[in-house]
């Protein structure tokens, strides 16, 4: 993912990944299914940014995100709120973080990955490691 961007009103903005897969799902499932409403893809467009936005290297700093509510179009209206007041042009936001969609869909375990790490589960009659055989082995259970 890339390191910043600039846009017009905010200046260079620092970012990182965001730090949660469920915080991208949420977005992607967003994105997904509002693709034809822009009032949703505008608040979208200020939630990635503020999902990425590097709190620790920029002077100003957005509202959080709440993961436990899962509401990206509400957070993303306050972000849009937040960057209005500070003078951002909104055209230069929608095309600046519409490639950081792209960017946080690669950043998802792709079904090969997610397929072959589900492969490493023990066979049916294969206790395997976790299992309560293992455990007394190991003097726990005693």
């Amino acid at each position: 993912m890339r390191d910043e961007i600039k846009i017009e009103g905010l200046g260079v903005v620092y970012l990182r990944r965001p730090k949660s897969f469920v915080v991208i799902n949420d977005l992607i499932s967003e994105y997904g299914a509002n693709q034809e409403n822009r009032a949703r893809l505008a608040r979208l467009s200020a939630a990635i940014l503020g999902v990425c936005w590097d709190h620790d290297r920029n002077k100003n700093h957005p509202p959080i995100y709440d993961a436990a509510g899962a509401d990206c179009i509400r957070y993303g209206g306050e972000v849009l709120e937040w960057m209005i007041v500070r003078k951002t042009v909104l055209p230069d936001l929608y095309s600046k973080t519409l490639p950081l969609f792209v960017e946080i869909w690669n950043l998802m375990p792709k079904e090969e990955e997610v397929s072959e790490k589900a492969d490493y589960f023990p066979e049916e009659g294969n206790a395997g490691p976790g299992s309560a055989e293992n455990s007394k082995g190991l003097g726990a259970g005693a």
